[in-house]
């Protein structure tokens, strides 16, 4: 990908338009309903026979101040991180970290309603990932080693 002279990527602009898309995307889906569609999947799949249904809830403070947490973070270090693989991994672990605290939240006897979170971690992930994809960004220019010491 060429670089053009005048071409500077703005990544507070896109961090900030990544997280306001993911979590747009995830009040849309919760107000057609299908986030409690995807939270008693997930309840039905992580919860064991066994154990009595979870009776607690998670507040919505925490559900999408945790959501907006990761909608913004999550970007903001994919466009920091140099190389296509470090990014991946970086999305990859941040998904499943935040898939993982589905089983402790029903440790805890909460529904594992972690929905929002999920589809604010892909959507703000692929945001940020198409953004590397069509901009050079200055942690991806190679270093000069001379500092113009002579």
């Amino acid at each position: 990908m060429k670089e053009k002279p005048n071409d500077h990527p703005h990544i507070g602009l896109a961090v900030f338009s990544a997280g306001v898309m993911a979590l747009a995307l995830a009040a849309g889906l919760s107000f057609l309903g299908l986030m409690g569609k995807v939270d008693g999947l997930l309840e039905g799949l992580l919860a064991p026979q066994s154990m009595a249904a979870p009776a607690k809830s998670l507040g919505p403070i925490a559900l999408w101040g945790g959501s907006a947490l990761l909608a913004f973070l999550l970007p903001a270090v994919i466009l920091n991180v140099p190389g296509l693989w470090r990014r991946m991994v970086v999305w990859s672990l941040t998904f499943a970290l935040t898939l993982a605290w589905g089983p402790v939240l029903l440790l805890a006897a909460h529904k594992p309603e972690i929905g929002v979170a999920l589809v604010a971690v892909l959507w703000s992930g692929f945001c940020a990932m198409f953004y590397t994809t069509n901009h050079v960004l200055p942690v991806d220019k190679p270093q000069s080693k001379d500092h113009g010491a002579s």
